[in-house]
Order: C-alpha cells, then sequence, then structure tokens
C-alpha cells in the first residue's frame, strides 16, 4: 500500500470505530470492556496473512503501565516468514520436556493504547518478554512490508487499523529496533535478563506519522 493508501484505511477505520461509540481496545476486550491483568485479548490472538501477522492485546498491573496507559498490543511476524538467510541475534531457547509447545514468533514492537483508547506511543522489549526469536532491525524492517493483518480472522476495524498504523509508523519503528539491538549488545545478549524488559521507546507524534514517506 501506499502511504495515502494507509492514510485513508486508518482514518476509515478510526471513524467508523467512533461512529460505533466503542474504543480501540473495547474491539478485542470482552463485550464489559473489562480486562484482566495479563490475559492476552482475544484468546489465541489474531493471526493472517501470508506472513503470519499476529497480535494481541493486554494489560499489566496499574504500577506496572507508563502514565495513562490502558494495555498494549503486541505485534509480530511468523518466524518461518523470515527468510532462511536472515540469522538471528538470539534464537528462542529449547524447549524443557515438561514446556508447552511454543509458537515460534519474532516482534515487531509493541503500542500502547491510552485510558481513553489512544496511540500513546511504540516500544520494543527485550527477548523473555514475548519468548520471540530476535532478529536484527535490518532483516525485520526488509520484511516489513508484508505486515498486514487483514483477513478472515478477528475485528476487521482493528486489522486494518493496525495494519495502517505499523506501515504508517515503519520509519519509527526501524529506529527502535536499530535503538533495541544496541541495547541488547550492552545490557543483556542473552535476552534473559528479568530486569531488562523496555529497550526503546518513543511516544506517537501524529505530525510525523501522517507525514512519513
Amino acid at each position: 500500500m501506499t502511504n495515502s493508501e494507509m492514510v485513508e484505511l486508518l482514518m476509515s477505520s478510526t471513524e467508523a470505530m467512533f461512529a460505533k461509540g466503542v474504543p480501540l481496545m473495547n474491539h478485542v476486550l470482552p463485550k464489559d470492556g473489562a480486562a484482566e491483568i495479563w490475559e492476552h485479548y482475544p484468546d489465541g490472538d489474531i493471526v493472517n496473512g501470508e506472513a503470519g501477522s499476529r497480535f494481541f492485546y493486554h494489560s499489566h498491573p496499574p504500577g506496572e503501565r507508563i502514565d495513562g496507559e490502558h494495555g498494549h498490543f503486541h505485534l509480530f511476524f511468523a518466524k518461518e516468514s523470515m527468510p532462511s538467510e536472515a540469522n538471528p541475534l538470539i534464537p528462542a531457547p529449547d524447549l524443557e520436556k515438561d514446556e508447552e509447545p511454543r509458537v515460534d514468533v519474532v516482534h515487531i514492537a509493541a503500542l500502547s493504547i491510552s485510558l481513553e483508547g489512544l496511540p500513546m506511543q511504540w516500544f520494543t522489549t527485550n527477548r523473555w518478554v514475548t519468548d520471540e526469536w530476535v532478529y536484527p532491525a535490518d532483516d525485520i524492517m526488509a520484511q516489513i512490508e508484508r505486515f498486514d493483518l487483514r483477513g478472515q480472522q478477528g475485528d476487521p476495524l482493528i486489522n486494518q487499523w493496525l495494519t495502517a498504523m505499523v506501515g504508517l509508523s515503519r520509519g519509527k519503528i526501524g529506529q527502535l529496533l536499530a535503538e533495541r539491538d544496541v541495547q541488547l549488545r550492552a545490557k543483556d545478549m542473552t535476552g534473559e535478563d528479568n530486569a531488562v524488559e523496555i529497550m526503546s521507546a518513543a511516544p506517537i507524534n501524529f505530525e510525523e506519522l501522517f507525514g512519513s514517506e
């Protein structure tokens, strides 16, 4: 999609949600709008498209959120969608015999949503947070145009909105992933230090968003 098409997709899905009077996050939460702490919404995630584009939404305990945050979306590719020549910085560790099977994913970024249902900031995380395969920023960004949540699963408005947000934010996401890689090398190249969680973050700049190339 071109930038103008992504802007149109973002605006049309935003306007449709506003017309329904249903905040952004309530399109994935239960009908009563209540979010159980740490629970993934929807259960089993939403997965669409040839790249295995995926998301879930969840909320942390109030003391572990940024000021004004309700929760955030975590956004992924399927690990199998990465080119065979791309080598992970940090592979997901082997599972123990008694552990549940894992879905192999590559975390792109997370998007914080305010109590009012507005996007607040993008951020990246350490490997252990989402149990991902960590690929270098350049390898992820080489695939970013394949991120497309539109499909049969999930709420069409949320799928369209998130697809457009990622597309319009790819410059900022690339910067945050590059900073993440620097921080990993400096702080925790194992990806398993629970004291190291957020690797990089930046607030949403709407002027920059709609002027992105």
